[in-house]
């Protein structure tokens, strides 16, 4: 570990309060012109630090490894963590080295700065702004099956905002409070052949943005939590609150192959059921009216000009609101 990281992490571990120059010093075995440094060059790499008298701290909550383990509770998601200051990206990461992680491994990070969305969408993680994480699974199930992991994630992340925060999902894998995206996800499967060897599941999500870090075309479709709550985010406790609720909801599938307790969470929250929406497949696009989720996650749809239903799966379609993003 560099010591920008060891220096960061002391100061995670005290976060919101200040650390003292003496403490800094007495850690590292450096004077005071070196602490001066060591902030300097931390704020270099994107760490926003604040300095009085003689004392530091972060400016805003970053992801700690060590919060979220000590406060999980799980069967077998995040069995083992691993973290990394910054990271092109987490999914990429953990299919490259799918072979040594364990089932159940979380990759978490501060920085993501090459992270991928569905569609080929971008996605990057400013530091203390967001959160990205990786979930590793390697289950015994299909790949058709697997199809339902982006209806689970979704529900754990709709639950694991609800004691704060009033969240919906838009089919398939974005979530919005008010409309407007606050988390993504991404599940990649990896094969041997025909065989399904592992999956990983991306999910990011905007805590700590402002409204005037938003670019100007995602105003009116992006927020984070901290607009929504007009309050400084620790992302740690959501972190945990999330992996809880996916292991409880992977758990009862995994055993069962029944999906009806996160598909119910799934329609319960949907910010599509009742609503006009256009679908947008091989550069086609028509006019439905969302009608149901289906217990395999499908989006049921009517098409209004021929009253025909259809059963959308999540791979190859892209939905929006008539008269917007939802």
């Amino acid at each position: 570990m560099s010591l920008i990281s060891s220096f960061i992490a002391l100061l995670k571990a005290d976060y919101p309060s200040f650390v003292s120059f003496d403490l800094v010093s007495k850690t590292f075995h450096i004077e005071t012109e070196e602490i001066n440094q060591l902030i300097n060059d931390a704020e270099m790499q994107g760490y926003s630090i604040q300095t009085e008298q003689d004392t530091c701290r972060l400016t805003l909550p970053l992801v700690s490894k060590e919060s979220v383990a000590e406060n999980l509770q799980s069967y077998s998601i995040g069995r083992s963590f691993q973290f990394f200051d910054r990271i092109d990206s987490t999914n990429t990461y953990a299919l490259k080295n799918l072979q040594e992680l364990a089932h159940g491994s979380v990759i978490l990070t501060d920085y993501q700065y090459k992270g991928k969305g569905r569609l080929g969408r971008s996605w990057h993680t400013d530091l203390g702004k967001s959160v990205a994480l990786t979930i590793v699974l390697k289950p015994k199930f299909d790949s058709q099956q697997a199809v339902l992991l982006t209806q689970l994630t979704a529900a754990a992340l709709v639950k694991a905002l609800e004691p704060d925060w009033s969240a919906s999902i838009k089919w398939p894998n974005d979530v919005l409070i008010d409309g407007r995206k606050v988390a993504g996800i991404l599940v990649e499967s990896h094969f041997s052949g025909s065989e399904l060897t592992g999956i990983v599941i991306g999910t990011g999500i905007n805590t700590n943005l402002s409204r005037e870090e938003l670019p100007e075309e995602l105003k009116s479709k992006a927020t984070s939590l901290a607009i929504e709550n007009d309050q400084i985010i620790d992302p740690n406790p959501i972190i945990t609150r999330f992996l809880s609720w996916f292991d409880t909801f992977y758990t009862a599938w995994s055993e069962s192959m029944d999906a009806s307790t996160f598909i119910s969470v799934c329609r319960e929250k949907s910010g599509l059921i009742g609503r006009e929406i256009t679908v947008h497949h091989d550069q086609i696009s028509k006019s439905a009216r969302v009608m149901d989720i289906s217990d395999e996650g499908e989006l049921v749809i009517r098409y209004p000009d021929t009253n025909e239903t259809d059963h959308l799966n999540s791979l190859n379609f892209s939905v929006r609101g008539q008269s917007g993003y939802l």
